[in-house]
């Protein structure tokens, strides 16, 4: 792809991802799509795009020499989405005077425009991305065209869990999902355990979400179940005991998003606003929302819990991925502090533990969870990055339409 083309495809996703896009935009946003889908077999593709990038810096350097060349550089420079990153660096610093860690917050679809502006104008400025999928766009825009590079060093990556030590793009730090949550004033047992349950009568207007079009993860739940749409199909079976009747849905996917809305859905702000809505009170109304959002129970008053597993499968993985940046201008100390947040070579280094929490998990054997259930035994659909980027247009606009 050319550089004109890449800067298409970025304006593209800036009007369709985030600003709920147009049938027009659809048909714009698969052309780049096709094309790249054209270049190789997508899912493979990007694994490999990914891993030819990373073989651009070592990943067998040692601690020692990696702080030595550190200390040299100064400091590294973070753009992250997640908050995390500070409490890590404060650790960091400790660990490694002499190195500054600055962190800027940036949201995962306006770093991906930030860097590919600043870098297309010959600015190299951050040296590490702490950053969560854009429905695929990551990968596709920023991972296969060597903006974000893969790093994953040699002497970690044997304990690190698939897919993200040789699947995925990139390694993961952390992983959350979007789940329901119950009010545990209310509900003595688990209420829900199959999605369908939240279009039956039970539920009539006492389901709440966070807004999908202002999240892209809360979109790619339902644009998986699209994807998916012959587990939704037979999870509907299990449920009523019947084939589902679809009243000119394409499939499954779309009849439970719009059986949900005939149901009385409440669309809210954010996932916060979804738990304040549920849990300050006794409430027999449920939410989707944050899987991490349980690490706030108590700071927040929150009377809930949420449900880990619900037929067909629960969720979809929504990983926090670490990246080095294209030209890192501060390499060495960029991987000194992302094997920081790794936890090093044996997992217990303390970078890790704002990134190891109640509702998070972290993709390595060696690092024991503080969740009732260990991140292979969740019941998750995979996180296919290629169609997402190519459903997720279609299924924002069948979304508007419902509201």
């Amino acid at each position: 792809m050319n550089t004109t083309f890449k800067k298409k495809s970025s304006l593209k996703r800036k009007s369709s991802l985030r600003q709920a896009g147009t049938s027009g935009l659809l048909s714009l946003l698969l052309i780049p799509t096709l094309l790249l889908s054209a270049c190789g077999n997508s899912t493979e593709n990007t694994v490999a795009n990914g891993q030819a990038a990373s073989a651009q810096t070592s990943t067998n350097d040692s601690v020692d020499v990696l702080y030595t060349q550190a200390k040299q550089e100064g400091k590294v420079v973070v753009y992250s989405t997640s908050g995390r990153a500070n409490d890590a660096a404060e650790t960091f610093m400790k660990k490694y005077p002499g190195v500054k860690v600055e962190v800027s917050k940036v949201k995962s679809d306006e770093m991906m425009d930030k860097v590919t502006n600043e870098q297309d104008a010959g600015q190299f400025n951050p040296d590490v991305i702490i950053t969560k999928e854009v429905s695929g766009a990551v990968g596709k825009e920023m991972v296969e065209q060597g903006r974000y590079v893969k790093y994953l060093p040699d002497d970690i990556a044997s304990t690190v869990d698939e897919p993200y030590r040789t699947q995925a793009p990139g390694y993961a730090n952390y992983v959350e999902f979007r789940t329901i949550f119950y009010n545990t004033d209310h509900y003595k047992q688990i209420p829900v355990t199959n999605w369908w349950d939240l279009t039956t009568p039970a539920f009539k207007n006492k389901v709440y979400v966070a807004d999908p079009l202002s999240s892209p993860a809360f979109m790619d739940l339902f644009t998986t179940m699209v994807i998916h749409s012959d587990d939704m199909a037979a999870a509907y079976k299990e449920k009523f005991g019947k084939d589902i009747d679809l009243q000119g849905e394409e499939n499954a996917g779309y009849a439970f998003i719009h059986q949900l809305f005939a149901n009385g859905l409440t669309v809210l702000k954010g996932s916060d606003d979804v738990l304040d809505a549920i849990g300050k009170t006794s409430s027999d109304a449920v939410g989707i929302a944050v899987s991490g959002d349980v690490s706030k129970v108590e700071e927040k008053g929150w009377h809930v819990q949420p449900i880990y597993d619900i037929k067909p499968q629960t969720s979809v993985p929504d990983a926090g991925y670490l990246y080095l940046a294209k030209q890192a201008p501060h390499e060495a100390a960029g991987k000194l502090f992302i094997r920081w947040m790794m936890g090093e070579k044996d997992g217990k280094g303390a970078g890790i533990a704002p990134f190891n929490e109640v509702g998070s998990w972290v993709p390595r054997s060696d690092v024991t969870t503080k969740n009732p259930v260990g991140f292979e035994k969740l019941n998750l659909w995979n996180y296919d990055a290629d169609t997402l980027y190519m459903t997720s247009p279609k299924v924002r606009d069948f979304w508007i339409k419902q509201k």
